[in-house]
């Protein structure tokens, strides 16, 4: 790289590490240079540094010439010394230190000319506190520049606790480690410091090491105060009160002008002042920040709490809830933080920032809050949607005690209890009239969305259809977001138990793509997206999706997502052979379920840890799991011996019964479970859960019968639901309806849209047929049709999916088929079904 720049504040170890580089090996001849404040002229500039190359480079004596070579132009006399340079017979590296005296625009033009011609064999490093004004944006196009900053320089957790060490200091423990590196933020000077304050403390920790004491004090005023104009030693001292900034925040706060090009130049002299992300966005080093402060305190005491309300008036303003928020809390000002905090809390409520409700709210002393009834209100929304329901219960006693908003109040219960109970909820008579239109706008867009969640548990769904639809049209026009995206949720859902899985992404795609993904809203339109994109098969951007979601599911987030992406995931990994972290995250999940009262959330774990246990042959795990459950107990009880109505946990927990029946070869009885479940599913409209069951007798009596008669029966099946509601949950949940059945329906001359087999083609292979007569005097049928499944590499466990039998059968019949092949082992029995030679 001909080019490096190092660029870091005063104090970061630039010169140090230099040093210490010079002083270690190498094939390179390295000639150190710096450069004193007085060379920013161009004669005495090139003067210095062409007396250091001729002293230390051999063959780049210049004598008498150096008058001529300094009256030639700057860029001339770059490309001169380019000429001389490449007569070195060795690699060189020019080190220009303490390069931020340099303004001046010939020496500058002079050296971007040397960089331009620069031999293949020299190497300039430039170490500096301001950037260059060079052509690094050139250089950086072609790759011609290497950048190290305060970040490369900065000291790591090895590399403090090693120089603690050699101060003489004991092991440094983690908190310890992990506190001076925050408020040093790995700055060498700071590090320094604070290290032999401890040393000289004993090891103890400072009792406060921080912008305030007197080294970093001094090391500040010397370096970063001294010698600013008043302007912007005034813009520094009082923007102390940020933690993040920009133009017009200190234009319209601190009452400068032009604070964004002050800015600017303050940033590129490396005074500490450090480049957020967001382009014209500062924050203070943590240590100068408290320099900093401790100045305005001593300077301008009777400014500080002014400067921070107006700071609260003006983020609020922009929207910055947190940033207002804080400020006003700083003010020491009580009216002013309540009111603050009452548009902030709004603001959040509808946005779904709970977590900030729950945190500011926390510092209200009760009386405060029980004196604002929109406050205590909030927080109870802001609990109940965090699922810390005992805390809710608490705040929403004392509102009601406090005679609050009595329609309110009904609605605020109403959230709670039907999130805490889940589906053994039953609301109060006449609940729908908070749905009327005569209530307030907000009031029955939360009624509606919630009620329509209410209804899709219950399984009603062209009523939670409805309340949903018509929610999420009231929530956009009062401006309740994260509702909004819980009612596109519920939407999802809805759809996907009447098997209209296309209809989804239709809904739920442009809202989804306009939605920030920062915000919760994110959340829960990705699920949506999640069940649209894994129901139609398209698992390639599914698992990424939810990858995304398992880093953001947090507290705030709906189970209903929480579960979905934790079950979602499982399957798309243990469909790729990811069983370990497959049960991990069901583990996971059930960790969270055991903090309230989950038991449908629980029902589905349950179904698809049972369903991963025979599917991967665990019988020893999938044993536990109907014991743990007590699913053993409740099948001897009779739970599916008669139809009842419908609820999700039976069901659910019957289909793991169905699974365990079959891994222990009780077909008889997994299909009277069978039977009874969808029988009792045919009085509702959950169509999607109704074709699982039915795929999963389909799949079980497949055993039974031949082709011509699967055949038929898949035909009924596809003219009853339709070939579109046939989608990925049908072939997860029914283990063995895709590989064994459904490979028959291009045999039904069924017009099989071409979009379908896109998506589901895989399903759709048709099975190889048993092409081996002479097996037929040696095997059963039944040992053919398991023989093919060998042939096709399938293993024991895919082999009893195929064949509707159970694991400990299909290995039962393997042992036979190898007795009778006279063969030892899965290998032979390949090798001798070769085409065999007529003798």
């Amino acid at each position: 790289m001909p080019l490096t720049l190092m660029l870091a504040p005063p104090g970061a170890g630039k010169t140090t590490a230099l040093r210490q580089w010079l002083e270690g090996p190498g094939d390179v001849r390295k000639i150190y240079h710096p450069v004193p404040r007085r060379d920013d002229e161009p004669r005495r500039f090139f003067r210095g540094l062409l007396e250091a190359l001729e002293r230390q480079v051999e063959g780049l004596a210049v004598g008498g010439m150096i008058g001529r070579v300094l009256r030639l132009a700057p860029a001339a006399l770059g490309e001169w010394l380019a000429v001389r340079l490449a007569r070195s017979p060795e690699p060189l590296c020019l080190i220009l230190d303490d390069f931020q005296h340099i303004g001046d625009a010939d020496v500058l033009a002079g050296l971007a000319a040397l960089l331009e011609r620069l031999p293949s064999h020299v190497r300039v490093l430039i170490a500096s506190q301001v950037r260059p004004d060079l052509p690094l944006v050139r250089l950086q196009v072609t790759n011609r520049v290497q950048l190290v900053d305060a970040a490369d320089l900065g000291f790591s957790a090895e590399e403090v606790c090693e120089l603690h060490e050699r101060l003489g200091g004991s092991r440094l423990d983690e908190q310890a480690l992990a506190s001076l590196l925050a408020i040093t933020e790995g700055w060498a000077t700071g590090v320094a410091l604070a290290l032999r304050l401890r040393a000289l403390q004993g090891d103890a920790v400072p009792a406060r090491f921080d912008g305030s004491h007197a080294g970093i004090a001094a090391f500040f005023d010397q370096e970063v105060l001294r010698g600013l104009p008043d302007s912007c030693r005034q813009l520094l001292i009082t923007s102390a009160v940020f933690e993040r900034f920009d133009g017009p925040a200190c234009d319209a706060v601190l009452g400068s002008q032009g604070a964004a090009r002050q800015l600017e130049r303050l940033a590129v002299r490396q005074l500490f002042l450090l480049p957020l992300p967001e382009p014209g966005w500062y924050r203070h080093h943590a240590l100068l920040r408290d320099f900093l402060a401790g100045r305005l305190a001593i300077e301008q005491p009777e400014r500080v709490g002014d400067l921070h309300g107006r700071a609260a008036a003006h983020f609020l303003r922009r929207g910055e809830y947190e940033q207002a928020v804080r400020h006003a809390w700083q003010s020491a000002d009580d009216a002013l933080f309540q009111s603050v905090l009452s548009t902030c809390c709004g603001a959040w409520l509808a946005s779904g920032e709970f977590a900030a409700i729950i945190h500011w709210l926390g510092r209200l002393p009760e009386e405060r809050l029980r004196g604002d009834p929109r406050l205590l209100l909030c927080l109870v929304e802001a609990l109940t949607l965090s699922r810390r329901f005992h805390q809710a219960s608490y705040h929403l006693a004392q509102a009601c005690a406090l005679s609050a908003d009595p329609a309110s109040l009904r609605c605020l219960a109403f959230y709670l209890q039907l999130f805490q109970q889940d589906c053994h909820f039953v609301p109060e008579p006449n609940w729908e009239r908070l749905t009327d239109t005569e209530q307030p706008l907000a009031l029955r867009a939360r009624a509606l969305v919630i009620g329509a969640y209410h209804h899709l548990l219950g399984g009603r769904l062209a009523r939670a259809l409805r309340f949903a639809v018509q929610g999420k049209e009231l929530l956009a026009e009062a401006g309740l977001a994260f509702l909004e995206s819980y009612a596109d949720l519920v939407i999802a859902l809805c759809h996907r138990q009447a098997g209209r899985v296309a209809q989804v992404r239709r809904e739920v795609s442009a809202d989804f793509q306009r939605t920030d993904p920062s915000r919760p809203a994110w959340v829960n339109r990705a699920t949506a997206m999640v069940v649209a994109l894994y129901e139609q098969n398209r698992l390639e951007a599914a698992e990424p999706l939810c990858e995304q979601l398992l880093a953001r599911v947090s507290a705030s987030s709906a189970t209903e997502a929480i579960a979905t992406v934790y079950l979602t995931l499982s399957r798309l990994l243990f469909r790729r052979q990811a069983h370990e972290r497959a049960s991990r995250l069901l583990e996971q999940l059930a960790g969270l379920l055991q903090l309230g009262q989950y038991t449908r959330f629980s029902s589905q774990l349950i179904q698809e840890q049972a369903r991963q246990a025979w599917l991967s042959g665990r019988t020893a795990l999938l044993e536990s799991l109907v014991r743990r459950y007590r699913l053993d107990v409740a099948l001897a009880e009779g739970s599916w011996e008669r139809v009842r109505e419908h609820d999700e946990c039976w069901e659910r927990r019957g289909l793991a019964v169905v699974y365990w029946l079959q891994a222990r070869g009780q077909h008889g009885r997994a299909e009277r479970v069978l039977r009874v479940l969808l029988e009792a599913l045919r009085r509702g409209e959950l169509r999607a859960r109704q074709l699982i069951v039915e795929a999963n007798l389909l799949t079980l009596l497949a055993r039974q019968h031949d082709d011509a008669e699967q055949l038929s029966a898949l035909v009924r099946l596809v003219e009853e639901y339709g070939l579109v509601t046939i989608n990925r949950s049908v072939f997860d949940e029914a283990p063995g309806f895709g590989e064994g059945v459904f490979g028959l329906l291009d045999a039904t001359g069924l017009d099989i849209p071409e979009r379908y087999r896109q998506l589901f083609g895989e399903f759709l292979a048709p099975r190889p047929p048993a092409q081996r007569p002479w097996l037929a005097g040696l095997l059963t049928g039944k040992e053919v049709e398991i023989f093919d499944c060998l042939l096709q590499g399938l293993s024991n466990t895919e082999i009893s999916v195929r064949t509707g039998i159970a694991l400990s059968t299909t290995k039962w019949h393997l042992k036979n088929i190898y007795a009778k092949l006279n063969v030892a082992n899965r290998t032979e029995a390949i090798l001798c079904a070769r085409p065999r030679s007529v003798s």
